[in-house]
């Protein structure tokens, strides 16, 4: 087939893209960077240009961008879009209804959701791991050491909106809030946020904005939601962090420092494929809390964890057990008191360590390989 490829530098364009042309496909690559994806005049110029200039089976994306989608449903050609970010903004729905979308998301839950309002073009596909790549990979013995760890974080700790959200709220409001959080940092598996933010809770909260007003502001349930997510998020990711590092050699990587209260190493950030997989590797734990507001499905950098041999130690995610068996192919903790007492048992033990390292990275070539996924997507699109 002839494909047309939209990227704007995403993680794992590369490998889609190999695996696209292993499969006979020619791909041509439009690389862009939008300063607005909802309005650009050049780039839909431009764009509408290659869509005309030469005949394509299909446009293809990482992540779903609502111009293209735009631009394919008036020149009547399928956009297959494969998303690795969840949860999508709101505001791309209104691009959803095209019949020539193929939107395939990670989070099962997230799918399901969509299609209850009426998006029949919203896919379930799991994400995917070029583990040839992986297993190329050499490190110098120097780069080895350096990665060497007990326990290893690679990503970030998200700042939230919150408090800028809640400033002008009441003592019910806030009181209700840390309720919310403190109840979802204790329940893994299911995130219940949306359903007990209320329409009476959201207009009491506007309410306090139009009482200073902030006319502009209009709080929704699914953004609230968020910044909830992101606010618990942060304080599971930092307790994790600062606990594992009282007790072991600690690394985090990030862009974004922070000072920790007990001896973490931070080791700044490290890059995505030529550096990220060495950490994972010779890390002998690597701690992937899941972003809240993923409801089921499983992030890209757990994968990405379990291809380049690590061993993965995450919060109890749906998808997660149903794809991968516990303390077998990955470790998984239904508390934090539960990841501390895994940690220090699998520290402790090294043999069976090794075997879920190796465990997990033969789940991944079997199940969560690119040929298999791209096939799936192209049966889906009746493509092929």
């Amino acid at each position: 087939m002839n494909i047309l490829f939209y990227d704007m530098g995403s993680y794992t364009y590369q490998d889609f893209l190999y695996y696209l042309e292993r499969a006979g496909h020619h791909c041509r690559t439009v690389y862009y960077h939008f300063p607005d994806k909802f309005a650009d005049d050049f780039f839909v110029h431009r764009f509408a240009k290659y869509l005309t200039e030469e005949s394509y089976d299909a446009v293809v994306s990482v992540n779903f961008f609502p111009l293209v989608a735009q631009l394919c449903h008036k020149h009547q050609i399928k956009y297959l879009s494969w998303c690795y970010d969840s949860p999508l903004e709101d505001r791309l729905k209104e691009y959803f209804s095209y019949e020539t979308n193929y939107i395939f998301l990670f989070d099962r839950v997230e799918v399901e959701g969509y299609r209850r309002e009426g998006y029949t073009q919203v896919f379930h596909l799991p994400l995917a791991v070029n583990t040839k790549r992986l297993d190329a990979l050499a490190f110098p013995p120097a780069r080895i050491a350096a990665y060497r760890a007990d326990v290893s974080f690679v990503g970030h700790l998200y700042d939230s909106p919150l408090d800028a959200l809640l400033y002008p709220a009441d003592e019910y409001c806030r009181g209700f809030v840390e309720g919310l959080i403190q109840a979802q940092l204790r329940v893994y598996g299911y995130n219940f946020l949306e359903n007990l933010i209320t329409d009476e809770f959201l207009e009491r909260l506007n309410g306090a904005f139009r009482k200073l007003g902030q006319t502009a502001v209009s709080l929704n349930r699914r953004g609230l939601s968020f910044a909830i997510a992101a606010q618990i998020t942060h304080l599971e990711r930092t307790f994790l962090i600062e606990q594992m590092g009282e007790l072991y050699d600690t690394h985090f990587y990030s862009t974004r420092p922070y000072n920790f209260s007990t001896p973490v190493k931070s080791c700044g950030p490290v890059k995505y494929h030529t550096e990220m997989p060495g950490v994972f590797r010779y890390s002998r734990l690597n701690l992937c809390p899941t972003l809240k507001s993923i409801q089921s499905g499983i992030p890209l950098r757990s994968l990405d964890i379990m291809g380049a041999g690590g061993v993965l130690l995450s919060n109890y995610q749906p998808e997660l057990a149903e794809y991968f068996e516990d303390e077998k192919d990955l470790i998984l903790y239904g508390s934090m008191e539960d990841a501390f007492a895994k940690a220090d048992f699998y520290l402790k033990h090294e043999e069976l360590r090794a075997e879920i390292a190796l465990n997990g990275y033969r789940r991944i070539c079997e199940d969560f390989a690119y040929p298999d996924k791209i096939e799936m997507m192209f049966e889906t699109a009746q493509l092929g």
